[in-house]
């Protein structure tokens, strides 16, 4: 299965940019891995929280890919005992981070994610395969994340995890809650599928959130061919 991806994460209107963005793919053992981590602005240190548990995830799926629910399980705990590690460094600081990510093996991808950054799956028709569905306490911006990487709290960090099978023509687009509320859904979805080169769409997007986002924009756009 050949991969295709383009990446942007940009600070907007914000002091400093608190999301994180990894994108790793193995040609030769026909996998890749998509991370997208946004550091909550509400608690200390959200972009290092962002990074922690990024590039924790990164690592473990760079070494040992999860087979199974237990790795999955494996590679989160150590993720929120890594956040709680640094946090202490800190003096026990409150530290918070969303993740959302896609693992691609073979013909097979598997999308894991907690909190309010988001995964879309489109087919070549426009058809909508998946659509995370967020973690908060309220349908309205801004409203309070339940789950997530939290220090001190592991027991949030519970993702909702979805496997099933890609084919040619897919897309798959990973977002920080910067990004999507710069556009109607029908937009999104159409700029998805666009025909055109991928960075070009993505430019499309780092448009729209420029002239509408009050947040940290960042977002992973993958084609499946």
């Amino acid at each position: 299965m050949n991969i295709e991806y383009s990446t942007f994460s940009e600070i907007g209107r914000r002091r400093e940019n608190q999301d994180f963005i990894h994108a790793f793919a193995d040609k030769e053992n026909d996998r890749a891995a998509f991370i997208l981590c946004d550091g909550m602005g509400g608690h200390a240190h959200g972009g290092l929280a962002a990074k922690i548990v990024g590039t924790s995830i990164a690592r473990d799926i760079q070494k040992n890919p999860p087979a199974d629910k237990s790795g999955i399980h494996a590679m989160i705990s150590r993720a929120s005992w890594t956040i709680d590690t640094i946090a202490e460094v800190y003096g026990g600081a409150k530290m918070g981070t969303t993740m959302v990510m896609a693992y691609i093996e073979g013909d097979e991808v598997t999308i894991m994610h907690c909190g309010d950054s988001r995964c879309y799956v489109y087919d070549a028709d426009k058809n909508i395969k998946y659509v995370t569905a967020d973690h908060n306490a309220g349908d309205y911006m801004g409203a309070p994340i339940t789950r997530g990487f939290f220090s001190g709290q592991p027991e949030k960090a519970d993702p909702d995890v979805k496997t099933f099978k890609v084919a040619p023509g897919d897309r798959i687009f990973l977002c920080s809650d910067g990004v999507y509320p710069c556009m109607a859904p029908d937009i999104l979805r159409d700029r998805l599928m666009d025909d055109k080169p991928i960075d070009d769409i993505m430019d499309t997007f780092k448009f729209m959130c420029e002239k509408f986002s009050d947040d940290n924009y960042s977002g992973i756009m993958i084609k499946i061919d």
